[in-house]
């Protein structure tokens, strides 16, 4: 008989001789110490709504309050690609926190669903209609490149050159043909390639974190948005709702994935962290405008790779047009001008479709933020945004430090400690330059976020008390945020070191920080009294 596990350092998947149960060995992959589990006597529950576990008090509760569990569907498991790394299931289940109960019952009744603007409605139509247009005329320019010189060897030749025989009908040719074949490969390459460098992710399930699935679940409930098929943590100082596989979950209809930034988390109380993510599932209560928002999303990504994405074939390009290669700089000069000529008439379309679809993308960050003020509270929305330009700007500095000390083979094993840390150790000073840029900044035509004051102004108007309001710390959600947090660094050193990390190379933060000093005083809680 055969025991499958998992290690509890780097989650591998391990299988061993049920012989060896209760013994100590090491991991093939990270090289750490660990107990091999007994047999299991039943398979545990992998249901997705397995966020009640026997003895636990929601289990026992005999409250009369409805709440809206996670669907009671499978679990869509994230795909196992190299890139991708799923949390599974630790050796033992942790068990529902004692206080789960008091956290969901913090919840008000559901919130009104916001009704679009005339400006919104608006915004649709015209975007709907800008956004077909702009392919159209891409393929249509794309086209009329290789129709011309389709029309070039059909009749053009012999219209420019009638009944002339000699090398000089020939050169032209193939002058014309090359560079009309080099234009059309730089501007559909940057399309048809695939993205060189996949991010890594790494997904949680209910088992291990069962009151991060029944917090996202009630939120979801109160704000009427679907629950995400898979919820993913990374550790950008970031969270987002998003569909799962592009247009596919589009034509399927509710499929998304939530990421969470582990660091963000770290930032922010629950109430909060309640209202950061009704903001993003405020977005898929809107329907056809998300959906119409991937698609403009989708369509700038193209026109930005082809203006400004940059391989191989361009330095090839550019050398041949060098000394060295004289002979061919008859042809490789108008082939280069051609194809930086080309992306500037390109570049003109991508900044419509930004003018355009800016305009759409701030009303909606306008109705999301309404959802935000309703949950948690039009005055906590000015606080919320506050802590989340510190952690940003927090976040900008810890990587520079991240960068600063690899550079010296020294890798901390806590981002989220060391963001908290810049946090902390933030002048009055710096403080108060970002608030004054908070409070100047405004509006440009083609951004796709209204600026901060405008979006207080926003949630002002609301006047909603919010239906959660529990200022507890929102890590206090995942089962175990510290073993989370070194995960996600561990991912993060994997996806810039672009190498194996061992997790036995990464260094304590906290000891780091004290030696090295980093930043200005110590790290202290972010709730510490007088702490902002």
């Amino acid at each position: 008989m055969k025991i499958g596990f998992r290690c509890r350092h780097c989650h591998q998947k391990l299988t061993i001789s049920a012989s060896a149960a209760g013994s100590r060995q090491k991991c093939p992959r990270c090289l750490e110490e660990i107990t091999v589990p007994s047999a299991p006597s039943q398979p545990p529950n992998d249901h997705p709504g397995a966020t009640q576990h026997q003895g636990d008090p929601l289990s026992e509760a005999t409250s009369s309050e409805t709440w809206k569990s996670i669907p009671q569907g499978k679990l869509r498991l994230p795909s196992q690609r190299a890139e991708h790394f799923e949390k599974c299931s630790p050796l033992k289940l942790p068990n529902f926190p004692e206080d789960g109960l008091r956290v969901l019952k913090a919840f008000g009744p559901p919130v009104e669903k916001t009704k679009p603007t005339w400006t919104y409605k608006l915004g649709v139509a015209v975007v709907a209609l800008v956004m077909i247009t702009l392919p159209l005329i891409y393929f249509t320019f794309v086209g009329s490149i290789c129709y011309a010189t389709y029309w070039y060897f059909a009749e053009g030749q012999y219209w420019l050159f009638p009944g002339m025989v000699g090398p000089l009908p020939y050169f032209v040719g193939t002058a014309i043909g090359t560079i009309s074949a080099v234009v059309v490969f730089f501007l559909l390459k940057p399309i048809l390639a695939r993205p060189v460098n996949v991010a890594r992710t790494r997904s949680i399930t209910s088992q291990s974190d069962p009151m991060l699935f029944a917090f996202v679940a009630r939120v979801c409930d109160v704000v009427g948005s679907p629950f995400p098929s898979r919820i993913d943590v990374t550790y950008d100082v970031n969270a987002s709702a998003s569909f799962r596989s592009g247009l596919g979950s589009i034509v399927k209809g509710n499929d998304l994935v939530l990421t969470i930034g582990v660091p963000l988390v770290g930032s922010l109380t629950m109430r909060q962290f309640a209202g950061v993510l009704a903001h993003e599932f405020g977005h898929f209560s809107q329907g056809t405008g998300m959906r119409l928002t991937y698609i403009i999303r989708s369509i700038s990504d193209w026109f930005a790779r082809v203006v400004f994405q940059r391989d191989e074939w361009d330095k090839c390009l550019d050398m041949l047009c060098g000394p060295e290669f004289l002979p061919l700089s008859v042809i490789t000069w108008p082939a280069r001008s051609c194809v930086w000529l080309s992306r500037q008439l390109l570049r003109v379309l991508m900044n419509i479709g930004l003018l355009v679809g800016g305009f759409l993308l701030r009303e909606m960050e306008y109705d999301a933020d309404r959802y935000e003020a309703r949950v948690a509270g039009s005055n906590e929305f000015a606080e919320t945004s506050w802590r989340i330009q510190l952690a940003s700007y927090a976040w900008l500095h810890s990587q520079s430090q991240i960068s600063q000390l690899a550079e010296r083979d020294i890798l901390i094993d806590d981002v989220a400690l060391l963001v908290r840390h810049h946090i902390a150790s933030m002048s009055d000073a710096i403080k108060e330059q970002v608030h004054r840029e908070i409070k100047s900044g405004k509006s440009g035509l083609f951004d796709s976020h209204p600026c901060e004051a405008a979006r207080f102004q926003n949630a002002q108007r609301e006047n909603a008390p919010g239906i959660f309001t529990l200022e507890d710390d929102a890590k206090n959600l995942f089962a175990d945020f510290e073993s989370m947090a070194k995960n996600v660094t561990w991912d993060l050193y994997c996806q810039y070191l672009q190498r194996s990390v061992k997790r036995t190379t990464l260094r304590d933060t906290q000891s780091v920080l004290m030696r090295y000093r980093i930043g200005v005083g110590t790290v202290r809680p972010w709730n510490e009294p007088g702490y902002y």
